[in-house]
């Protein structure tokens, strides 16, 4: 029951960490990027997709189909006003959204981030606020450099600087930790053969790995089984709006996979939909129905948007 996992961690963590480095460092160990900047996004991103279910619910529940682009927020020329983007975070937050590319425009890694993840910048894309026991810091100024330096030779490799990071020669260097943390085999024949099956579950809002490379995982593995039925049989993975990296978030929280997995392997009950919950003060406030991928919940039109089963399920593949 694998959750917001890293299936090609090398280029998670060293080719797209010094992507990000590189969009959004200032140059003197910071980020032109602050938590201003993402409230003004994530109001933005808002307005533009918060109701992608069918109601108004302060959520990206679609990311891939959200159009939203920080030029849209882009301050008037020789303005600095507190509602926009200056030219410095617009071309960071540009290229914090754009694939990883070497100079010949080959992606080198194909998830970059996505509407909804601003909400968990802070600690990944500029310093969070200082609290008990914890450092404030910038993880994907650090991210790579630690891979690099640490994971990626047998000895500590020197001078490992992920803002002058080469995208044309440096991922050839990366063979060997490709080989040890990646998991990147689609192949999961023999593990269905055996009766395993898999519940994977990612945060829409994850800002630290994004959940569109979940997707490409298991689109991969769709490939390899030879279609969808052959694949969700086993294997059915859940994106849940508004959850942050592992937990937590804006967004609908609170849900059982473990409970779904135990039904599936020992009852033979396929998870059809969780049930996902957000709390307030403790108590139940509102619930939602999340789907195996790529069905989405829409809301009915009918009856309480709060609750669960006033929305309806809707493949958008099936258009």
């Amino acid at each position: 029951m694998p959750s917001a996992p890293v299936y090609d961690q090398t280029a998670r963590d060293v080719l797209a960490g010094a992507w990000f480095a590189q969009a959004i460092s200032d140059g003197h160990g910071g980020s032109v990027l602050n938590a201003e900047a993402a409230q003004v996004v994530h109001k933005s991103v808002l307005k533009l997709c918060g109701a992608q279910a069918g109601v108004e619910e302060g959520l990206v529940t679609d990311p891939p189909s959200c159009g939203w682009r920080p030029e849209m927020i882009a301050c008037a020329q020789g303005s600095s006003a507190a509602d926009c983007l200056n030219r410095k975070q617009v071309a960071a937050v540009k290229r914090l959204m754009t694939p990883v590319t070497n100079s010949k425009g080959e992606v080198l890694y194909a998830y970059p981030y996505i509407p909804g993840t601003e909400t968990q910048w802070a600690g990944w894309n500029y310093f969070g606020a200082p609290r008990a026991g914890y450092t404030p810091r910038i993880a994907n100024l650090q991210v790579p450099v630690q891979h690099e330096k640490y994971l990626a030779d047998e000895k500590i490799r020197d001078n490992v600087d992920a803002l002058k990071y080469d995208f044309d020669r440096g991922p050839a260097t990366l063979a060997r930790s490709q080989r040890i943390y990646d998991a990147s085999s689609f192949d999961l024949t023999a593990f269905k053969a055996r009766g395993g099956k898999i519940l994977m579950w990612h945060g829409w809002a994850d800002g630290a790995i994004m959940a569109t490379s979940s997707i490409g995982y298991y689109e991969g593995v769709v490939k390899a089984m030879g279609s969808r039925r052959q694949t969700e049989d086993f294997f059915r993975l859940f994106l849940v709006p508004g959850v942050h990296h592992g937990g937590g978030g804006p967004g609908f929280t609170e849900f059982d996979t473990l409970t779904a997995l135990e039904n599936w392997v020992e009852k033979g009950q396929a998870p059809e939909k969780l049930i996902t919950g957000r709390l307030s003060n403790d108590v139940v406030e509102r619930t939602r129905p999340v789907f195996p991928y790529p069905v989405l919940a829409r809301y009915s039109g009918k009856g309480d948007p709060k609750q669960a089963d006033s929305f309806l399920p809707f493949d958008p593949s099936q258009r």
